[in-house]
């Protein structure tokens, strides 16, 4: 029997070049494709603390704090104290961020355009779903330390 494809060879090839993708047309507001994800969890809830992001984007606070922090350099949040715990930060967007929200979405949208292009509606709904519940394996993973023991309840459908 031969192998099966390497995923993660794939999900790489589309992640890099979405960052491509996005770095070219933000480059306009100086915002970087890593930092996009950012900016939606603050159109989201904006006024939330870098710590919320980092889990929200599951992503840890070293990577927030330099997102943060290079969105700040550009004028596209603020950061203050939380009155409610002096030792976090609460991200607040701009008015300048604000405006780009229908800027970024708008080439999400053209972004996920292109990588379905000749998908059928069907198609597009299912690579979403397939891909949501990857993100959620991968969470559960990592959530578990990694040991793949504990996802052992967790069965394969079409194998019982």
């Amino acid at each position: 029997m031969a192998e099966g494809p390497y995923l993660g060879k794939w999900v790489s090839i589309l992640y890099r070049a979405g960052q491509g993708y996005l770095d070219r047309r933000a480059e306009d507001s100086g915002i970087t494709g890593g930092c996009v994800p950012f900016m939606l969890c603050l159109y989201l809830k904006d006024g939330v603390t870098q710590d919320a992001i980092s889990t929200y984007l599951n992503v840890d606070k070293a990577t927030t704090a330099r997102a943060i922090a290079a969105l700040e350099g550009l004028g596209h949040v603020v950061r203050e104290r939380d009155p409610a715990d002096r030792r976090a930060y609460k991200v607040f967007l701009t008015e300048t961020g604000r405006l780009l929200e229908t800027t970024l979405r708008a080439e999400l949208k053209t972004w996920s355009g292109i990588v379905t292009l000749d998908f059928t509606d069907k198609e597009q709904d299912i690579a979403n779903q397939l891909l949501q519940r990857m993100a959620a394996n991968a969470v559960a993973a990592k959530a578990a330390n990694w040991d793949v023991k504990c996802l052992q309840g967790r069965q394969r459908k079409g194998n019982k």
